[in-house]
């Protein structure tokens, strides 16, 4: 077994996780453009996100379910697959969530469908997607509980399976088209430069039984702490160093960085990999709590119960209290940089 952070989603009756490093944003449906005739089943058409033309993938498809229209409390998923991101198109999400993933004995994904499928299935009947684009490639899956007489057909009424769905030319269809349409037309917009005022996403993790948290633009992946290799005459922070993807990085301990006093013990078992395209390094976390977003203008430099006020590394607190990383301090500071030789 091997633990992994993923995201939870439903799809009818299906229950389906995609990890966490692969997620880049979650936002609420919006009324994609039809598909071309020719188009493969799970192709739900496109939409402009920022002036990017995303592709709109039917988990429901993809999971053998039957079709519905979109609904307004829909999900779209925004997901790296290769090269090129994809909106999958999902009834709700659950949230962030650790779980054990079965292995076989080469540490393999335990394949409970064709190999290829990209889907590994854990013991509680949770679908989770290994390779996205295995499983875009593969055409889909056909799961347990996607069988005709448990999956609700679709719906025309919006009443039956109890989401409101757009499916004809009624009043309510008809409202739904409109709240969707507006939807879509205002994500197309260009993004605006980040001001005071902007909400900004972010990953949030735990360290030392209190909850930061940091950009996600500079988030590469997180991964499992893997071998730390401990490098002499480096900065008191810098835990070590280990290899990702071939890749030698440094590791950073915020407990040292923030003077953070030692108050029990801590499971410094994931590493959230940063990177502005020139420097990149690690930071180590007890786990990680989920994706969010904040406003920029509510971050408070005071608060009595965190010490941050000189703190260089950190922009402030918002509410929860949640400590906000200031990662533009973190890249700055050339004692990040670990001569490998």
């Amino acid at each position: 077994m091997t633990m992994a952070q993923l995201l939870l989603f439903s799809v009818g009756p299906v229950s389906g996780a995609i990890p966490l490093e692969e997620i880049v944003r979650v936002i609420r449906m919006v009324r994609p453009k039809k598909r071309k005739a020719n188009s493969p089943p799970w192709n739900a058409g496109t939409f402009n996100l920022h002036g990017r033309t995303l592709p709109v993938v039917s988990m429901r498809s993809l999971f053998g379910l039957n079709d519905a229209g979109p609904g307004l409390t829909d999900m779209l998923i925004i997901a790296r697959a290769g090269s090129q991101d994809l909106a999958l198109w999902v009834d709700t999400t659950s949230g962030v969530h650790e779980i054990p993933l079965p292995r076989d004995a080469k540490g393999m994904p335990r394949q409970a469908f064709p190999e290829g499928s990209g889907v590994l299935k854990t013991a509680e009947g949770l679908l989770v997607i290994y390779d996205l684009p295995g499983l875009i490639a593969s055409g889909g899956i056909v799961a347990d509980s996607a069988d005709d007489n448990q999956v609700p057909s679709r719906d025309i009424t919006g009443q039956g399976n109890g989401r409101k769905t757009l499916a004809g030319p009624d009043e309510e269809g008809e409202r739904i088209n409109a709240v969707l349409a507006e939807r879509a037309a205002k994500i197309a917009r260009p993004e605006e430069p980040l001001t005071e005022t902007n909400t900004v996403e972010v990953l949030k993790f735990r360290l030392a039984y209190r909850e930061y948290a940091i950009e996600m633009q500079n988030i590469r992946e997180v991964i499992l702490t893997g071998e730390i290799t401990m490098v002499p005459g480096t900065p008191a922070f810098i835990s070590g160093i280990c290899v990702v993807r071939g890749e030698i990085i440094s590791l950073v301990d915020l407990r040292v960085l923030l003077a953070i006093p030692e108050t029990g013990l801590t499971d410094l078992n994931r590493v959230i990999v940063l990177t502005d395209r020139t420097l990149t390094f690690g930071i180590l976390a007890d786990h990680i709590t989920g994706i969010g977003t904040i406003e920029l203008d509510h971050i408070s430099t005071e608060h009595p119960d965190v010490p941050i006020s000189a703190d260089r590394y950190v922009k402030g607190v918002t509410e929860g209290p949640l400590v906000v990383i200031d990662t533009r301090a973190l890249f700055s500071d050339p004692s990040m940089i670990i001569d490998e030789a």
